[in-house]
């Protein structure tokens, strides 16, 4: 879908029909993203639909003709250090299920992208929470541990910790397959 002016001046008038296919448009796109963070999915959607509140509602900050999908990304990523920080600071208990379903979404993929795609989330889906965490904030966000000790509110050698024992599960797996 192209985001031009137009269709940016129908969603900041919010017509319904505007946001309907910006909405049906984005959200595939952000669950795959927020799927990188968390293992529920309701974690993941609520990450996603607040991002998607948050985009509508600064939308005077999105220029026209730039990419949409790297501006939701980003808000996307601030959302969910948020959710990450709140869950921290409440102490919510992590009840883990011992199945987990991943988001499929409505369009195909090669088969073969799809098979790595599944042993990524399957490899992902083995990390605790925390380590999970950081570990998708450095390697798909490009943060530098130092950015993620920032963002967290947490100790350096903590972040590098939990990259250390991510490296050590994922050479692990490999090295069984």
């Amino acid at each position: 879908m192209d985001f031009d002016a137009p269709f940016i001046d129908r969603l900041r008038k919010q017509e319904p029909k505007a946001i309907k296919d910006w909405y049906l448009e984005t959200f595939p796109f952000l669950m795959i993203q927020a799927a990188r963070f968390f293992r529920e999915e309701s974690e993941q959607i609520t990450a996603v639909h607040n991002s998607q509140l948050k985009a509508l509602k600064h939308l005077d900050h999105f220029e026209a003709g730039t990419n949409m999908e790297a501006w939701l990304a980003t808000i996307l990523r601030h959302e969910l250090i948020d959710l990450y920080r709140r869950q921290k600071r409440w102490r919510l208990p992590a009840f883990e299920p011992k199945l987990e379903a991943s988001y499929d979404p409505d369009f195909t993929i090669e088969i073969d992208r799809e098979q790595e795609l599944k042993k990524v989330e399957d490899v992902l889906a083995r990390l605790p929470k925390t380590t999970r965490f950081v570990f998708s904030l450095c390697v798909f966000e490009q943060m530098k541990p130092k950015e993620i000790a920032e963002q967290l509110q947490m100790n350096i050698e903590t972040v590098r910790w939990h990259l250390k024992s991510a490296r050590q599960t994922l050479k692990t797996t490999r090295t069984h397959e």
